[in-house]
Order: C-alpha cells, then structure tokens, then sequence
C-alpha cells in the first residue's frame, strides 16, 4: 500500500485497508509497530518483512483500539500480552487473522497473522511434496492408526502440512479432534480445543481427556514434554492415527527426541509409521528469472558441476523487485519399515539413523532442495542456506 503522509486519518477505513492489501498481496504477518514518532506497518511476504505505510504517533491509540475491538480484546488501557481472533471479508474472501498483542517500552506491538482458509489444503504437490514422496504419504495415511510427526523449526509451515493431511482425512465416518496452541484454522467436521495450561489444559491432560471422546484420528499441535509423548505413543499402538509437531533439525532427530524424552524403544518402533523434516524455500520469481554463474566455491559446497544450467530472478514490479515470489516446501520424507524399527530399538544416534536412511534411498533435505535448484526453482544460495 501507498506510504501515507502524517495528516488526519479515517482510522476505520485505514486498518481496513492495512488488512485487505495486505490479504490481496498474499501477507503472512501484518506488522503494527509503535516507534518514538510514528507507527509503521510491515507486511511479511515469503519469510521476508518490508515497511509499507508510515503513521503519526498521535494516532496509536486510536488505531490500536480499533484493532482491539475488531478482535475482541479488552480495551481498558491496561497493557498486557493478549491474543484474538477475527474474520475479515476482503471482496468475496472470508479470511480468519489472529490478532497478538504485546507490549514494549513505546507501546503495545501488534501482529496479525493471515491465515489460510481450508480450501488452501488441497494437495500436497501443492506445498512441495514431490510426486514419489506423495505416494507414500497417502500411503501411510490410509492405515487406520499410528504416529505422524511433522518436524522442523518455527514458521517451517508444519501446521500446513498437518492440516493438509486432516483435509485428506475429514470425513463424516470419522471423529477427528484437535489439540492446538492457539486454534489458527477452524475446519468443518473437527473438533478443535485451545490449550489453556493456565486451567491446566495442556497438551498432555487435552490428549488424555480426548481418548475417551472415542476419537478415530488426533492431531496433537506439539509435542513438547516427556508426558505428551508418551500418551502420544501409547494412543497410536491403540488403534489411534495420532499426528504431532515436534521441533528437531530433521527426521532422526525426532525419533532421538522422543527417546531422549522417556519414551521406550519398543513402543516408539511400533507406533512410528512416518516422519516427515520439512523447511520453506522463497521461489524465484518466474517473470525475471535468468541464468547465473554461482561462485565455485557454493558448487563445491553443494557437490554440483560447473556447467549445469542455475537460475535467479534479479527483481522486477511483479515480485515487488525482491527476486522471489512464493515459498515451496523442501521435504525429507522417513518411512518406519522393519529395518528403522529394528534400529530404534537400539537407542540410535541420528547419525546413525541417517546412514540407515541414506541407504534405502530416503533423500535429505539438502538433496531434495538441490533437486528444485536443478528444476530452476530455487537458487543454491537459497538451496544451502536452508539445508544442514
């Protein structure tokens, strides 16, 4: 959106717009921040925050009631941390935005997180998968219990490939439940719970007390301690299909994580079907893409040869002049088969894990994201800044 100059302001209609622009531009996060005099708006498109409007100071106060009231937070002046949720209509898009206040010495910080309405989750070619790594998540999928885990660090898009798995799974001969930090997407046919540890509804407590809703499939948002995992494991040897985040650097290291937590070898062997590693690539742009020459030392790097075709976009209007345009998801994809479970048991290093992987022909991430540089999609620098 236009930079505004500091002159009066219709606050309504400006928040409005903040939002609806930064809806129609594809945004994750709306940056709402107070500075000594003024407020800026940032807008995060593919991992990346730029500065798109400027405000008076004098109009914080007004802006970020209005922000409060569309998101139904109190309002008393009292500043504390607070979180919200809203639907926005921008055009003929009903939009869900969670709203995150917090305070700092110039004031109260807001975020607005865009979220992806259920119509997003459609495949999962669309989120980066590959064709042959498709193949096996639908696979594993369709057996009626077990344990998912989804892995990789924060804003990784974790909870898009969960949801885009659910998606799969909703049906109306099914009972699907939730446990989530906070609920971001609401999805028909789910039964959706926030955690509240503040009422003593954690992760763990949630997960024991859904068992005996006679659920068929439950998405657990993390697992974060030795009890969740626990309940996590013993539900899916149950008859339960259990999916879960856990935050480690790629798929051994989860199953290292979970014994590192108590969990015994021979549970975790059996009820471990599939882990998936996962991190966010920034596409290059398709309307200024062109051909480049890396420098040796990233070919060496990346153990690619001097005369392959690399491409990156230089910047243009279409991608803002940022050079990307979009994000893909660079994916490792495990299978538990008789060999991994036998290693587990064995209490192995990741390490360990990962030559067993190697062998069987699991690709790690660096060679899946050096297969889209291949494709022209990614850069190497893109490519080897996400991937160990």
């Amino acid at each position: 959106m236009a930079k505004k100059s500091f002159v009066e302001i219709d606050i309504i209609k400006t928040v409005n717009n903040v939002i609806e622009e930064a809806i129609g531009q594809y945004v994750s996060d709306i940056h709402i921040e107070p500075l000594t005099s003024e407020i800026i708006v940032r807008y995060r498109v593919d991992g990346i925050l730029n500065i798109v409007a400027r405000f008076d100071a004098k109009f914080y106060d007004q802006i970020l009631s209005r922000i409060k009231i569309m998101s139904g937070l109190e309002t008393t002046g009292l500043s504390r941390p607070q979180e919200g949720n809203l639907k926005f209509t921008a055009g003929e898009k009903n939009v869900d935005l969670r709203v995150s206040i917090f305070p700092t010495n110039l004031g109260e910080n807001v975020v607005i997180r865009i979220l992806e309405s259920s119509e997003s989750f459609e495949n999962l070619s669309d989120i980066g998968y590959m064709p042959e790594q498709v193949k096996i998540v639908e696979s594993v999928i369709s057996k009626p219990f077990g344990l998912i885990l989804v892995t990789g660090p924060n804003g990784s898009g974790k909870s898009t490939t969960l949801f885009n798995i659910l998606n799969k799974l909703n049906n109306s001969e099914k009972s699907l439940a939730t446990l989530e930090d906070p609920v971001e997407r609401k999805v028909e046919m789910m039964r959706q719970t926030q955690i509240n540890p503040e009422i003593g509804l954690t992760f763990a407590a949630g997960l024991r007390f859904l068992l005996r809703q006679d659920p068929d499939i439950i998405m657990v948002g993390e697992i974060r301690d030795k009890e969740t995992a626990r309940i996590a494991v013993e539900s899916a040897v149950t008859g339960h299909l259990v999916l879960a985040t856990i935050h480690t650097n790629n798929a051994a290291g989860a199953i290292v994580r979970l014994i590192n937590m108590g969990v015994e070898p021979f549970l975790l062997s059996t009820a471990l079907k599939f882990v998936s590693s996962q991190r966010l690539a920034r596409i290059n742009c398709p309307s200024c893409r062109n051909s480049y020459t890396p420098a040796l030392e990233l070919l060496k790097i990346a153990g690619l040869p001097k005369n392959m075709d690399f491409f990156h976009s230089t910047g243009c209007p279409d991608c803002n002049h940022r050079g990307v345009k979009g994000r893909l998801g660079i994916h490792e994809v495990l299978v538990i088969n008789k060999a991994i479970q036998d290693l587990i048991l064995s209490k192995p290093s990741d390490k360990q894990i990962n030559i067993l992987a190697r062998e069987q022909g699991v690709q790690s991430l660096r060679q899946v994201a050096l297969d889209r540089v291949k494709q022209g999609l990614i850069t190497i620098e893109e490519a080897l800044r996400l991937t160990e």
